[in-house]
Protein backbone atom coordinates (compact mmCIF):
# COMPACT_ATOMS: atom_id res chain seq x y z
CA UNK A 1 0.00 0.00 0.00
CA UNK A 2 2.05 3.03 0.97
CA UNK A 3 5.39 2.19 2.57
CA UNK A 4 8.34 2.35 0.19
CA UNK A 5 11.95 1.53 0.94
CA UNK A 6 11.70 2.77 4.52
CA UNK A 7 14.98 1.17 5.45
CA UNK A 8 16.74 3.14 2.75
CA UNK A 9 15.22 6.37 4.00
CA UNK A 10 16.24 5.72 7.52
CA UNK A 11 19.83 5.15 6.41
CA UNK A 12 19.86 8.32 4.34
CA UNK A 13 18.39 10.37 7.14
CA UNK A 14 21.22 9.27 9.38
CA UNK A 15 23.41 11.57 7.33
CA UNK A 16 20.82 14.06 6.12
CA UNK A 17 18.11 15.92 7.99
CA UNK A 18 15.83 16.81 5.09
CA UNK A 19 17.62 19.99 4.11
CA UNK A 20 16.79 21.51 0.74
CA UNK A 21 18.59 19.48 -1.89
CA UNK A 22 18.97 16.50 0.43
CA UNK A 23 15.69 14.65 0.23
CA UNK A 24 15.24 11.22 1.76
CA UNK A 25 14.80 8.21 -0.46
CA UNK A 26 11.77 6.86 1.30
CA UNK A 27 10.41 6.10 4.70
CA UNK A 28 6.77 6.64 4.44
CA UNK A 29 5.82 7.16 0.92
CA UNK A 30 6.75 3.76 -0.37
CA UNK A 31 4.45 1.50 -2.25
CA UNK A 32 1.99 -1.26 -1.80
CA UNK A 33 -0.91 -2.35 -3.89
CA UNK A 34 -4.50 -1.32 -3.50
CA UNK A 35 -7.19 -3.56 -4.91
CA UNK A 36 -10.78 -2.69 -5.60
CA UNK A 37 -13.27 -2.49 -2.77
CA UNK A 38 -14.41 -6.05 -3.31
CA UNK A 39 -10.93 -7.50 -3.46
CA UNK A 40 -9.38 -9.60 -0.75
CA UNK A 41 -5.75 -9.79 0.25
CA UNK A 42 -5.09 -12.55 -2.24
CA UNK A 43 -5.90 -10.26 -5.17
CA UNK A 44 -3.56 -7.49 -4.11
CA UNK A 45 -0.76 -7.41 -6.63
CA UNK A 46 2.08 -4.89 -6.49
CA UNK A 47 2.24 -2.45 -9.35
CA UNK A 48 4.36 0.51 -10.29
CA UNK A 49 3.41 4.17 -10.03
CA UNK A 50 3.34 6.25 -13.14
CA UNK A 51 2.42 9.72 -14.26
CA UNK A 52 -1.17 8.57 -14.41
CA UNK A 53 -1.15 6.84 -11.05
CA UNK A 54 -4.13 8.82 -9.87
CA UNK A 55 -6.35 6.38 -11.68
CA UNK A 56 -8.80 4.33 -9.70
CA UNK A 57 -7.27 1.59 -7.55
CA UNK A 58 -7.05 -1.86 -9.01
CA UNK A 59 -5.15 -5.05 -8.51
CA UNK A 60 -2.18 -3.35 -10.11
CA UNK A 61 -2.48 -0.03 -8.31
CA UNK A 62 0.30 0.76 -5.93
CA UNK A 63 0.15 2.56 -2.63
CA UNK A 64 3.08 4.13 -0.83
CA UNK A 65 3.90 4.35 2.84
CA UNK A 66 6.77 6.77 2.99
CA UNK A 67 7.14 8.57 6.26
CA UNK A 68 10.51 10.04 6.87
CA UNK A 69 11.97 8.92 10.15
CA UNK A 70 14.94 10.61 11.75
CA UNK A 71 17.72 8.07 12.01
CA UNK A 72 20.45 9.57 14.09
CA UNK A 73 19.40 13.22 14.23
CA UNK A 74 20.20 14.89 17.52
CA UNK A 75 18.56 18.32 17.47
CA UNK A 76 16.70 19.48 20.54
CA UNK A 77 13.09 18.31 20.78
CA UNK A 78 10.34 20.64 19.70
CA UNK A 79 7.16 21.26 21.62
CA UNK A 80 4.50 18.61 21.54
CA UNK A 81 0.94 19.11 20.38
CA UNK A 82 -1.84 18.90 22.94
CA UNK A 83 -5.44 17.85 22.27
CA UNK A 84 -7.91 20.70 21.98
CA UNK A 85 -11.09 20.90 24.03
CA UNK A 86 -12.96 19.14 21.24
CA UNK A 87 -10.30 16.45 21.08
CA UNK A 88 -10.72 15.20 24.65
CA UNK A 89 -9.32 11.91 25.84
CA UNK A 90 -11.39 8.77 26.05
CA UNK A 91 -12.46 7.25 29.34
CA UNK A 92 -11.28 3.90 27.96
CA UNK A 93 -7.92 5.11 26.64
CA UNK A 94 -5.19 6.72 28.77
CA UNK A 95 -5.18 10.47 28.24
CA UNK A 96 -1.97 11.38 26.49
CA UNK A 97 -0.12 14.03 24.58
CA UNK A 98 1.81 12.46 21.74
CA UNK A 99 5.52 12.99 21.23
CA UNK A 100 6.79 15.30 18.48
CA UNK A 101 10.31 14.49 17.35
CA UNK A 102 12.88 17.23 16.80
CA UNK A 103 13.69 16.21 13.22
CA UNK A 104 10.32 17.46 11.95
CA UNK A 105 11.34 21.11 12.28
CA UNK A 106 14.01 20.58 9.60
CA UNK A 107 11.22 20.40 7.03
CA UNK A 108 10.81 24.16 7.47
CA UNK A 109 14.16 24.61 5.70
CA UNK A 110 12.25 23.97 2.48
CA UNK A 111 10.21 27.17 2.89
CA UNK A 112 11.09 30.01 0.53
CA UNK A 113 8.90 32.66 2.15
CA UNK A 114 7.42 33.42 5.57
CA UNK A 115 4.00 32.44 4.19
CA UNK A 116 5.30 29.03 3.13
CA UNK A 117 6.95 28.53 6.51
CA UNK A 118 3.67 29.31 8.25
CA UNK A 119 1.84 26.74 6.13
CA UNK A 120 4.47 24.05 6.63
CA UNK A 121 4.43 24.75 10.36
CA UNK A 122 0.80 23.60 10.47
CA UNK A 123 2.13 20.11 9.81
CA UNK A 124 5.52 20.11 11.48
CA UNK A 125 4.20 21.20 14.87
CA UNK A 126 1.95 18.14 15.10
CA UNK A 127 3.23 14.77 16.40
CA UNK A 128 4.18 12.27 13.69
CA UNK A 129 4.88 8.58 14.12
CA UNK A 130 8.49 7.44 13.92
CA UNK A 131 9.17 4.64 11.45
CA UNK A 132 11.60 1.89 12.43
CA UNK A 133 13.32 -0.50 10.05
CA UNK A 134 16.71 0.99 9.28
CA UNK A 135 20.24 1.50 10.54
CA UNK A 136 19.35 4.40 12.82
CA UNK A 137 16.65 2.65 14.83
CA UNK A 138 18.57 2.44 18.11
CA UNK A 139 19.39 6.15 18.03
CA UNK A 140 15.83 7.09 17.10
CA UNK A 141 14.15 4.99 19.78
CA UNK A 142 16.65 5.92 22.49
CA UNK A 143 16.21 9.63 21.84
CA UNK A 144 12.43 9.47 21.57
CA UNK A 145 11.94 7.38 24.70
CA UNK A 146 14.28 9.55 26.77
CA UNK A 147 12.77 12.84 25.61
CA UNK A 148 9.18 11.59 25.84
CA UNK A 149 9.80 10.43 29.40
CA UNK A 150 11.16 13.87 30.31
CA UNK A 151 8.16 15.56 28.71
CA UNK A 152 5.54 13.10 29.91
CA UNK A 153 4.47 12.48 26.31
CA UNK A 154 3.74 9.29 24.38
CA UNK A 155 5.88 8.28 21.38
CA UNK A 156 4.29 6.46 18.45
CA UNK A 157 6.46 4.03 16.52
CA UNK A 158 5.80 2.08 13.33
CA UNK A 159 7.52 -1.31 13.19
CA UNK A 160 8.27 -1.88 9.50
CA UNK A 161 10.89 -4.55 9.05
CA UNK A 162 9.11 -7.85 8.46
CA UNK A 163 10.86 -10.29 6.08
CA UNK A 164 9.80 -9.96 2.43
CA UNK A 165 8.38 -6.55 3.22
CA UNK A 166 5.86 -5.36 0.65
CA UNK A 167 6.21 -8.74 -1.03
CA UNK A 168 9.26 -7.42 -2.86
CA UNK A 169 7.52 -4.40 -4.36
CA UNK A 170 8.29 -0.71 -3.78
CA UNK A 171 9.04 -1.07 -0.10
CA UNK A 172 11.01 -4.26 -0.58
CA UNK A 173 13.40 -5.10 2.20
CA UNK A 174 12.98 -6.06 5.80
CA UNK A 175 14.83 -8.50 8.01
CA UNK A 176 16.64 -11.41 6.38
CA UNK A 177 14.51 -14.06 8.05
CA UNK A 178 12.13 -14.68 10.92
CA UNK A 179 14.84 -15.20 13.52
CA UNK A 180 16.56 -11.94 12.57
CA UNK A 181 13.24 -10.12 12.63
CA UNK A 182 12.30 -11.25 16.12
CA UNK A 183 15.81 -10.45 17.37
CA UNK A 184 15.31 -6.91 16.03
CA UNK A 185 11.88 -6.66 17.68
CA UNK A 186 13.40 -7.73 21.01
CA UNK A 187 16.14 -5.14 20.59
CA UNK A 188 13.58 -2.38 19.98
CA UNK A 189 11.35 -3.56 22.83
CA UNK A 190 14.30 -3.51 25.23
CA UNK A 191 14.81 0.19 24.47
CA UNK A 192 11.20 1.10 25.21
CA UNK A 193 9.79 1.88 28.64
CA UNK A 194 6.18 0.77 28.25
CA UNK A 195 4.83 4.19 27.24
CA UNK A 196 4.99 3.63 23.47
CA UNK A 197 2.10 3.12 21.08
CA UNK A 198 3.13 0.88 18.21
CA UNK A 199 1.67 0.40 14.74
CA UNK A 200 2.75 -3.10 13.79
CA UNK A 201 3.85 -3.75 10.20
CA UNK A 202 1.60 -1.80 7.81
CA UNK A 203 0.11 -4.06 5.12
CA UNK A 204 1.89 -7.18 6.35
CA UNK A 205 -1.20 -8.98 7.61
CA UNK A 206 -3.24 -8.18 4.52
CA UNK A 207 -0.45 -9.32 2.23
CA UNK A 208 0.08 -12.62 4.01
CA UNK A 209 -1.85 -14.55 1.40
CA UNK A 210 0.50 -13.18 -1.26
CA UNK A 211 3.76 -13.71 0.61
CA UNK A 212 4.65 -15.21 3.94
CA UNK A 213 1.40 -17.00 4.66
CA UNK A 214 0.96 -18.50 8.11
CA UNK A 215 4.64 -18.01 8.88
CA UNK A 216 4.19 -14.25 8.51
CA UNK A 217 1.10 -14.29 10.73
CA UNK A 218 3.10 -16.19 13.36
CA UNK A 219 5.83 -13.54 13.19
CA UNK A 220 3.22 -10.82 13.70
CA UNK A 221 1.92 -12.72 16.71
CA UNK A 222 5.34 -13.15 18.27
CA UNK A 223 6.32 -9.53 17.61
CA UNK A 224 3.11 -8.27 19.17
CA UNK A 225 3.54 -10.43 22.26
CA UNK A 226 7.13 -9.25 22.72
CA UNK A 227 6.19 -5.59 22.42
CA UNK A 228 3.14 -5.84 24.66
CA UNK A 229 5.09 -7.67 27.35
CA UNK A 230 6.85 -4.41 28.17
CA UNK A 231 3.57 -2.54 28.58
CA UNK A 232 3.48 -0.94 25.14
CA UNK A 233 0.20 -0.67 23.22
CA UNK A 234 0.23 -2.56 19.92
CA UNK A 235 -2.05 -1.86 16.95
CA UNK A 236 -1.69 -4.40 14.18
CA UNK A 237 -2.29 -2.88 10.77
CA UNK A 238 -5.58 -3.84 9.12
CA UNK A 239 -5.44 -1.78 5.92
CA UNK A 240 -8.25 0.60 5.04
CA UNK A 241 -12.02 0.63 4.81
CA UNK A 242 -11.55 0.31 1.04
CA UNK A 243 -9.28 -2.73 0.93
CA UNK A 244 -10.29 -5.95 2.69
CA UNK A 245 -13.70 -7.06 3.86
CA UNK A 246 -14.34 -6.97 7.62
CA UNK A 247 -14.74 -10.74 7.72
CA UNK A 248 -11.37 -11.16 6.03
CA UNK A 249 -9.69 -8.90 8.57
CA UNK A 250 -11.40 -10.73 11.42
CA UNK A 251 -10.19 -14.07 10.13
CA UNK A 252 -6.63 -12.84 9.84
CA UNK A 253 -6.69 -11.34 13.33
CA UNK A 254 -7.86 -14.64 14.76
CA UNK A 255 -5.01 -16.42 13.01
CA UNK A 256 -2.51 -13.94 14.43
CA UNK A 257 -3.87 -14.39 17.95
CA UNK A 258 -5.70 -12.03 20.29
CA UNK A 259 -2.82 -11.84 22.75
CA UNK A 260 -0.65 -10.07 20.17
CA UNK A 261 -2.48 -6.75 19.88
CA UNK A 262 -4.49 -4.12 21.71
CA UNK A 263 -6.30 -3.06 18.56
CA UNK A 264 -5.91 -2.34 14.86
CA UNK A 265 -4.55 0.57 12.82
CA UNK A 266 -6.52 1.84 9.84
CA UNK A 267 -5.96 4.17 6.87
CA UNK A 268 -2.17 4.25 7.17
CA UNK A 269 -0.83 6.61 4.48
CA UNK A 270 -4.26 6.81 2.96
CA UNK A 271 -7.13 9.26 2.51
CA UNK A 272 -10.26 7.41 3.65
CA UNK A 273 -12.39 9.34 6.12
CA UNK A 274 -12.28 8.85 9.84
CA UNK A 275 -16.01 8.09 9.78
CA UNK A 276 -15.63 5.29 7.22
CA UNK A 277 -12.73 3.89 9.24
CA UNK A 278 -14.84 3.88 12.39
CA UNK A 279 -17.67 2.10 10.57
CA UNK A 280 -15.21 -0.44 9.22
CA UNK A 281 -13.78 -1.04 12.69
CA UNK A 282 -17.29 -1.62 14.02
CA UNK A 283 -17.90 -4.17 11.25
CA UNK A 284 -14.61 -5.90 12.09
CA UNK A 285 -15.69 -5.96 15.74
CA UNK A 286 -18.96 -7.61 14.79
CA UNK A 287 -17.18 -10.24 12.71
CA UNK A 288 -14.54 -10.81 15.38
CA UNK A 289 -17.02 -11.13 18.20
CA UNK A 290 -15.72 -8.40 20.48
CA UNK A 291 -15.14 -4.66 20.41
CA UNK A 292 -12.03 -3.91 18.40
CA UNK A 293 -10.18 -0.80 19.51
CA UNK A 294 -8.48 1.12 16.72
CA UNK A 295 -6.39 4.10 15.70
CA UNK A 296 -6.80 6.02 12.43
CA UNK A 297 -4.19 7.80 10.35
CA UNK A 298 -5.73 11.23 9.84
CA UNK A 299 -2.62 12.93 8.48
CA UNK A 300 -4.07 13.50 5.00
CA UNK A 301 -7.75 12.62 5.16
CA UNK A 302 -9.10 16.12 5.74
CA UNK A 303 -10.97 16.10 2.42
CA UNK A 304 -11.45 12.35 2.31
CA UNK A 305 -10.50 10.26 -0.74
CA UNK A 306 -10.98 11.14 -4.39
CA UNK A 307 -13.98 9.61 -6.15
CA UNK A 308 -11.74 6.85 -7.48
CA UNK A 309 -9.88 6.42 -4.17
CA UNK A 310 -6.56 7.40 -5.74
CA UNK A 311 -3.61 6.75 -3.47
CA UNK A 312 -0.65 8.46 -5.14
CA UNK A 313 -0.36 12.20 -4.48
CA UNK A 314 -4.00 12.88 -5.40
CA UNK A 315 -4.81 16.55 -5.83
CA UNK A 316 -7.19 18.47 -3.60
CA UNK A 317 -6.40 16.59 -0.37
CA UNK A 318 -5.97 18.22 3.03
CA UNK A 319 -4.39 17.68 6.40
CA UNK A 320 -6.85 15.85 8.61
CA UNK A 321 -7.76 16.32 12.24
CA UNK A 322 -4.82 16.82 14.54
CA UNK A 323 -3.59 13.86 16.59
CA UNK A 324 -5.58 13.28 19.76
CA UNK A 325 -6.87 10.48 21.91
CA UNK A 326 -10.38 9.38 21.09
CA UNK A 327 -13.55 8.11 22.66
CA UNK A 328 -15.19 4.72 22.73
CA UNK A 329 -13.42 2.13 20.60
CA UNK A 330 -11.43 4.76 18.73
CA UNK A 331 -8.29 5.10 20.82
CA UNK A 332 -6.76 7.93 18.79
CA UNK A 333 -6.40 9.88 15.60
CA UNK A 334 -2.70 9.73 14.72
CA UNK A 335 -0.47 11.13 12.02
CA UNK A 336 1.20 7.90 10.99
CA UNK A 337 2.14 9.05 7.49
CA UNK A 338 4.55 11.99 7.42
CA UNK A 339 2.41 14.53 5.53
CA UNK A 340 4.05 16.33 2.65
CA UNK A 341 6.25 13.47 1.51
CA UNK A 342 5.66 11.96 -1.91
CA UNK A 343 3.80 8.74 -2.57
CA UNK A 344 5.80 8.23 -5.76
CA UNK A 345 6.55 9.62 -9.20
CA UNK A 346 2.95 10.41 -10.03
CA UNK A 347 0.93 13.62 -10.29
CA UNK A 348 4.14 15.61 -10.47
CA UNK A 349 5.66 14.06 -7.37
CA UNK A 350 9.29 13.12 -6.82
CA UNK A 351 10.49 9.66 -5.89
CA UNK A 352 8.52 8.03 -3.12
CA UNK A 353 9.46 9.37 0.29
CA UNK A 354 11.05 12.60 -0.89
CA UNK A 355 9.66 15.89 0.33
CA UNK A 356 7.08 17.23 -2.13
CA UNK A 357 6.88 20.92 -1.33
CA UNK A 358 3.94 21.95 -3.50
CA UNK A 359 1.92 19.00 -2.21
CA UNK A 360 2.82 19.77 1.40
CA UNK A 361 1.68 23.35 0.94
CA UNK A 362 -1.56 22.22 -0.68
CA UNK A 363 -2.33 19.85 2.20
CA UNK A 364 -1.79 22.65 4.71
CA UNK A 365 -3.65 25.26 2.66
CA UNK A 366 -6.69 22.99 2.32
CA UNK A 367 -6.85 22.08 6.01
CA UNK A 368 -10.04 23.16 7.74
CA UNK A 369 -8.16 24.44 10.77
Amino acid sequence: MRHRRLAAVLSVLTACVLLVGCAPIDGRGGGKTRPTASATASTRTPGSPSASASASPSATASRSHASQSPSGTTASPTATASPTASESASTTTPATTFYTDSWQSSVLNNASTPAEKALLSKATTQPWALWLGGSGDVTTVTRAIKTAAEQGTTPVFVMYNIPHRDCGSYSAGGAADGASYLAWVRQMAALMDGRAWIVLEPDAMGQASTCGGDERLKLLHDAGVILRAGGNRVYIDAGTSYWMKPATVSGLLKKVGRDAFDGISLNVSNFETTASSATFAADVSHAFGETMHFVVDTSRNGNGPTSDHAWCNPAGRALGERPHTGTGAMDAALWIKSPGFSDGTCNGGPTSGQFYKSYALELARNASW
